[in-house]
């Protein structure tokens, strides 16, 4: 999926506001990619014997070097035209919770490329990957059960109190361990414990680089126990807490 960033989005063709009359269209393979955003219309896209059926509010991605039959009814259409750095064999729809969001993200891209001011390639393609961001999480809330999203939600907000235990995360989100424990698995290749503790070691890490004291930047992040954090460093890390000052540097 697009949204994955497995077949990343290498530099910007074009953004353009695309107002037609309806019709019937063979395309040729183009050399960019699409992901358009529709206001208004509909359309079926068309690629061997599958159909692809997009309406308002949804985003159409047509990735480069693929033919297609298109039907449009009157369209309005917010489009960004990219190069990926190989050919994805099918179109995609998405269909997202917070459309009005993501159209905003559209129209800030349009218009930077309307003003073609200094570097406005560079921010086109960050306002993509924005769009990309977005649709990444709606798929997942889509898939994930809301108990499991609520799980997750309070862990990211509380993972550095240092009393956080599965216990309270289960009871907050209303959800058993055994069936967080399972989600986690699923939805994330990790137990509870061990994303919580990739959070904390991410977050001390900052800090330490930027020059917190490794007691300190242990105690904000979660861990009452420098020796254990310190056993933990090693552990992931396979250096000393003190070695992380010169971490990105």
């Amino acid at each position: 999926m697009l949204y994955e960033c497995k077949n990343p989005a290498q530099f910007i063709v074009g953004v353009e506001r695309v107002v037609w009359e309806g019709g019937s269209f063979e395309v040729e393979p183009r050399e960019y990619s699409s992901l358009a955003f529709r206001m208004g219309g509909t359309s079926a896209v068309t690629v061997g014997e599958k159909t692809y059926c997009a309406g308002s509010g949804d985003i159409l991605y047509l990735p480069q070097g693929l033919p297609y039959r298109a039907e449009y009814t009157d369209t309005d259409m917010l489009a960004i035209h990219f190069v990926t750095a190989s050919d994805d064999i099918e179109p995609e729809i998405y269909t997202p919770r917070n459309a009005e969001q993501i159209y905003k993200a559209f129209i800030a891209a349009h218009t930077l490329w309307q003003n073609k001011a200094l570097g406005h390639e560079a921010h086109v393609l960050s306002q993509l990957y924005y769009i990309l961001g977005e649709l990444c999480a709606n798929e997942l809330k889509n898939r994930m059960p809301e108990h499991f999203i609520n799980a997750l939600s309070y862990i990211n907000t509380n993972y550095r109190d240092q009393d956080l235990s599965v216990e309270k995360i289960c009871k907050n989100a209303a959800i058993s361990q055994t069936d967080l424990r399972m989600l986690f698995r699923k939805y994330c290749q990790k137990t509870p414990v061990q994303y919580i503790t990739r959070l904390r070691l991410e977050y001390a890490r900052n800090l330490i680089s930027c020059g917190e004291a490794v007691e300190t930047a242990a105690e904000k992040s979660g861990y009452s126990d420098p020796k254990y954090f310190a056993r933990v460093v090693k552990k992931h890390y396979n250096c000393t807490p003190r070695d992380l000052k010169t971490y990105g540097k």
